[in-house]
């Protein structure tokens, strides 16, 4: 009983840290993009470059948390990380100045590691000790139930709030998920692991993992792009007005189960079969709202949230597999390569539709790079690849 009540304490924790780190210090923008453009005249390449901070300011942090092997130094970071995710949505509509919301994107993306690597690291360590790591697709929902939240908070494109409202209130609605984030995640204690503090060479993980490092990579292009864009891209379009919120909201449901199910489904099909699937569900999401119309649009949104983060959760735990005793030093090689994508697809987005004055160029890109981390994840196709699923095979 005890055990089971430190279970749920650690995955209430593990949500709600998420929640905060990733649904609201990240997400945010995306609803918040459309109503800086019209307020302030905020162009493309300048939102994909906020974005690209951002994500930046992720990468930075997933290096940072690979280097890390002692647990309460983790543990404390984690702390840190969830402050700064309610400082820096709360400070970032008092200035107007494109340098000054860099540097606080930048810094709320060192956050979302602290949140997503750290956090993650905390909590999977102590579901391994349990026997129970297979309820992480459980923790990682915390992703997709901080975007609903977004979209019911902060409302849609008829919303009462303008930008700054949006960000502030952002903010009050992060310090709710502050105290059990803080209160249930802790490090296990004790001494390092004899292997933890070891940096793990390329050599050691094979050639199927280098393929997999570059799906990965298209993988985080696509989903920065995607979730930066996809509001923006609808609601530029006249035919679709008033959905862009409704397929955000679908978006973040279609996610919050997501990753729990794929790692279900991975441990009766196996990994790849997964992994594959799931790329190419992401690649059709981030095409139906081409088509212009708002039951595909809906559809979009459904298909896109729920493959991203299941993307994420496959490849993410199989990294806690691969390295038990230290799993947030093998995430962050994961990590970066997924970071260099979310750092480099929004700058590339966002100077394409300045360029060519076309919104929709970003979920044409979106959808090509997922194409991209398809064919690599196919390469993949080797016994000593398959990546081993978390969930117990279903009887």
């Amino acid at each position: 009983m005890h055990s089971t009540r430190q279970n749920l304490q650690i995955l209430a924790g593990g949500i709600s840290s998420l929640i905060l780190t990733m649904g609201i210090a990240r997400f945010t923008y995306t609803p918040a993009l459309p109503r800086m453009q019209e307020a302030l005249g905020l162009g493309d390449a300048a939102a994909g470059l906020l974005a690209a901070m951002n994500f930046a300011g992720y990468l930075s942090g997933a290096l940072l948390a690979s280097s890390l092997s002692n647990g309460r130094l983790r543990e404390r970071l984690f702390r840190a990380g969830l402050i700064l995710a309610v400082l820096c949505n709360a400070l970032l509509p008092l200035s107007e100045s494109m340098p000054v919301w860099s540097l606080l994107r930048y810094l709320s993306g060192l956050s979302s590691a602290a949140g997503m690597v750290l956090g993650t690291s905390l909590v999977l360590e102590h579901l391994t000790r349990q026997g129970v790591r297979q309820l992480i697709g459980v923790h990682f929902g915390g992703v997709g139930v901080g975007i609903v939240l977004t979209a019911l908070a902060l409302g849609g494109a008829g919303s009462p709030l303008d930008w700054r409202l949006t960000w502030w209130a952002s903010a009050l609605l992060g310090l709710l998920f502050v105290l059990p984030a803080w209160r249930w995640v802790r490090s296990g204690g004790g001494e390092p692991h004899p292997q933890a503090g070891r940096r793990m060479a390329w050599r050691e993980l094979g050639r199927p993992f280098l393929y997999l490092t570059g799906s990965y990579f298209f993988a985080g292009a696509s989903f920065a792009v995607g979730t930066t864009f996809i509001i923006a891209v609808i609601q530029a379009n006249p035919q679709l007005a008033g959905v862009g919120q409704s397929a955000w909201l679908l978006l973040g449901l279609a996610a919050a189960p997501s990753c729990y199910l794929w790692v279900r489904w991975a441990g009766r099909i196996g990994n790849l079969p997964s992994l594959v699937a799931a790329y190419l569900i992401q690649t059709l999401g981030l095409l139906l709202p081409l088509l212009g119309s708002a039951t595909p649009t809906l559809a979009g949104g459904l298909c896109f949230g729920f493959t991203f983060m299941g993307i994420v959760a496959m490849v993410l735990s199989q990294a806690g597999h691969l390295a038990q005793h230290n799993p947030a030093r093998l995430m962050g090689l994961l990590v970066t390569s997924y970071g260099v994508g979310q750092i480099s697809g929004p700058i590339i987005a966002g100077q394409l539709m300045a360029q060519g004055g076309n919104p929709q160029i970003a979920l044409w890109l979106a959808a090509g790079l997922s194409a991209a981390g398809t064919l690599l994840a196919i390469g993949t196709r080797e016994p000593r690849a398959e990546l081993q699923p978390e969930c117990p095979q279903p009887g």
